[in-house]
């Protein structure tokens, strides 16, 4: 017969891990976000390395808790709540620091590739009579 206290105990820890986790995945978020603001320039491979440790670290933890879950240890204890909220705003911040990081990315992508801007002037009424009379 399955404890129910020691099932919610393992269940909290796995929780709080997983949340522990997304902190060290937002820490990690706010430092590329430095960088992006800082030089405007793409990763380097020691730190491209360091994200996908942490993704695929993630990606197990969810595992471990969908795992869980399937297994009826989600019980709707005060305790369990407090933990899975907590950890889904953290959550949340890093996925909106994420989409700003990829803006950012995209920002100085863009800016690094298109060379100098070139100012097109507003063409005059004579321009466009003339292109589409011709």
């Amino acid at each position: 017969m399955i404890d129910v206290h020691q099932l919610s105990s393992e269940t909290l820890d796995s929780i709080r891990s997983h949340g522990v986790l997304c902190e060290e995945v937002y820490d990690f978020l706010l430092e590329e976000n430095r960088i992006y603001r800082r030089s405007g320039r793409p990763l380097e491979d020691g730190i491209i390395d360091r994200k996908r440790f942490l993704l695929s670290a993630l990606t197990g933890s969810l595992e471990r808790l969908r795992l869980i879950a399937r297994n009826g240890g989600m019980a709707k204890s005060a305790p369990l709540k407090a933990a899975a909220a907590k950890t889904q705003r953290i959550l949340l911040r890093a996925m909106l620091l994420d989409k700003e990081n990829e803006q950012l990315l995209l920002k100085h992508a863009l800016a690094s590739s298109a060379g100098p801007m070139q100012i097109i002037p507003k063409p005059t009424a004579k321009q466009v009579q003339r292109k589409y009379q011709g």
